[in-house]
């Protein structure tokens, strides 16, 4: 067993310090992140009870799953708003291209590609992991 009390080591520097977060920054973040939760629920739920009052079926798994899609999109664009990031920002800037045709018209194009690449990628992966 090595001897616990080596002498003559030194460690030296510099070090680096932690980031530190004010208590008013901490409660500026958590009240945006509420900001943004109540936003997206506000525009939600009239949108859900606007695809049911049209023949949607709001109970399935699916839907569920697709809505929190939306408002995990909702959410990002809130947060880019307010300069924070979110990880949908980076799906859609991969899936999303705009195109100016005038100052009044600006036209966005879905990448399907791209989309059915991923898809395919993670799809491989889900199945290389079982």
């Amino acid at each position: 067993m090595a001897d616990d009390n080596i002498k003559g080591v030194v460690l030296k520097g510099p070090w680096k310090r932690a980031k530190t977060v004010k208590k008013s920054q901490t409660e500026k973040i958590s009240n945006d992140m509420a900001f943004a939760e109540d936003v997206a629920e506000s525009v939600m739920i009239p949108m859900i009870h606007g695809l049911s009052e049209n023949g949607v079926d709001i109970k399935t798994d699916k839907f569920v799953a697709e809505i929190g899609f939306i408002n995990e999109v909702i959410k990002a664009i809130l947060y880019r708003t307010m300069n924070y990031p979110h990880p949908i920002n980076e799906l859609i800037n991969s899936l999303m291209s705009t195109k100016t045709e005038s100052v009044e018209d600006v036209y966005a194009r879905f990448d399907h590609d791209a989309l059915e690449k991923m898809v395919e990628v993670l799809t491989k992966d889900k199945k290389d992991e079982e």
